[in-house]
């Protein structure tokens, strides 16, 4: 128990009843926002401010925990729906943002963390210190802060509304969708449904492997600049195109196969392509390998801007700031690291270290989702297919464990689906269709029993529209009606997978 609420002077409250005891609907508040000054937790918890003018219709609360995690809860001050919303960060997150104001404008009781540390969410260095790594500190990050707000959010939420939330859900994606994960396996009464987009989970292999198109490009003398990247990128997704039963810009098919060598020779804005060019492509979408050839961990799915993780300008290369702090910090641990001293020889050294020290607390991969299921929960996770940070594969390879762990797709389909996004970058935009609302849907999986066949999908300016299929399959065009519209396709085993 983290610590029982009590508004002084209005009586005692439990931190939070279960979601049987109430259910959803709107409710005016019972008290003004700037009585939550007067809330007091037993375990040392303080509210710091509380401001009902900033946004209007919205009561901002923020807490401290001891320890320093902040927390901020956002509160509807009309027209509650009676649920109750934790939202997601993203990178190193370190930030109390205003992300609740949004869910609470559209009727949730909301809360956000800057999950026990404050700076940049590109900079990991706070868990750093010259007599040691700060465990702490990791711990809060990965998921005590997690608890903690929601624990104290939904407490927030009963002494302003008078009664629990209904239900609880968390919405988050990339880090978010790594913390909702964690939840449902760490914490899985805390939850009644959860959306996990583009989750940073196996965070100890997919974060030193963004470094790789980097190492690569260096070690080999080229560093290839972004109009031979876009070269590279057009030609897999032209050859990659099709496979949904219609040509559209768009690659709906992590299996699809391309081979970079077959573009060298062709003439670019920045030069004739090259074999070497060709080799380093082949190695960047390869993945990262030991010396021996081994796999270590994917790579960038072929059709994937490489900007973010293979950028350079005027030559110089700009490897991504939450994977140069990563090894800097976490593990050389040395203020004064250079990462031009990474190679592809010492290359699996760090690979495994970072396993080796971080899985257990930050990895996220737990597949025994058991508690989550026997709580009655439930989790849609999605991943865009061409996500350009985070590995949609591993996300795959973590649904495929869930399943194995968990009795089979269909005793898994019960409680957790896995929907893939193509031509999606990184929580979105990219030249395919996006989950528009995955909260509501599972908000009706919840609390009306209707389980996702399909998850809407747009274009950031709706201008095609798709439809999401349950992972393995996929969304083929009919062939016939307007291809830009999600009533032309159905979902269909991918025969490629």
């Amino acid at each position: 128990m983290l610590g029982v609420l009590l508004l002084i002077g209005a009586g005692a409250f439990g931190p939070s009843a279960s979601a049987s005891s109430a259910t959803a609907g709107t409710s005016a508040p019972v008290r003004t926002c700037a009585s939550l000054q007067q809330v007091t937790f037993t375990d040392g918890t303080k509210v710091t401010s509380t401001d009902d003018t900033t946004v209007t219709g919205v009561c901002r609360v923020n807490l401290v925990v001891p320890e320093q995690i902040n927390i901020g809860v956002s509160l509807p001050t009309t027209g509650w729906n009676g649920r109750f919303v934790g939202v997601g960060g993203g990178g190193y997150v370190g930030s109390v943002t205003q992300a609740g104001d949004l869910a609470a404008l559209s009727g949730y009781a909301a809360a956000v963390t800057d999950t026990g540390h404050t700076g940049s969410l590109l900079d990991g260095s706070w868990a750093w210190s010259a007599t040691g790594m700060r465990t702490n500190l990791i711990q809060d990050f990965a998921y005590r802060s997690l608890h903690e707000m929601t624990v104290k959010g939904k407490a927030v939420t009963q002494a302003f509304y008078g009664r629990s939330p209904a239900y609880s859900y968390w919405n988050g994606c990339s880090t978010g969708g790594r913390q909702g994960l964690m939840e449902a396996q760490r914490y899985p009464d805390d939850y009644d449904g959860i959306v996990s987009g583009a989750p940073a989970i196996n965070w100890d292999r997919f974060v030193p492997s963004g470094l790789w198109p980097q190492v690569v490009m260096r070690e080999m003398g080229d560093v290839l600049p972004s109009c031979k990247q876009e070269a590279f990128t057009q030609a897999a997704v032209t050859a990659c195109d099709g496979a949904d039963g219609v040509v559209d810009g768009i690659v709906a098919n992590t299996a699809c196969r391309f081979d970079p060598a077959w573009l060298i020779g062709r003439q670019t804005g920045c030069g004739t392509i090259t074999a070497t060019d060709a080799a380093v492509m082949k190695k960047i979408w390869q993945g990262p390998r030991s010396k021996d050839g081994s796999f270590l961990w994917y790579g960038l799915t072929p059709g994937t801007g490489l900007s973010s993780l293979a950028g350079s300008v005027n030559g110089v290369q700009t490897p991504f700031p939450i994977v140069t702090s990563w090894f800097q910090w976490w593990l050389a641990k040395d203020p004064g690291f250079d990462w031009t001293t990474v190679t592809t020889d010492n290359f699996a050294q760090y690979f495994e270290q970072s396993r080796e020290e971080y899985n257990s607390v930050l990895g996220t991969d737990n597949p025994d989702l058991s508690g989550f299921r026997d709580s009655r929960g439930k989790i849609i996770i999605w991943h865009g297919e061409a996500d350009s940070l985070i590995f949609p594969q591993g996300s795959i390879d973590y649904y495929q464990r869930v399943v194995q762990q968990m009795g089979g797709l269909s005793r898994t389909e019960n409680f957790a689906r896995l929907f893939l996004a193509p031509g999606v970058d990184h929580c979105g935009g990219g030249s395919g269709a996006a989950p528009t609302d995955p909260l509501s849907a599972v908000v009706n999986w919840v609390e009306k029993g209707q389980a996702p066949q399909t998850l809407p999908a747009a274009t950031t300016n709706s201008t095609i529209t798709r439809p999401l299929c349950t992972w393995p399959e996929v969304a083929r065009y009919k062939g016939y009606g307007d291809s830009n519209d999600a009533s032309s396709f159905r979902c269909l085993v991918n025969p490629l997978a």
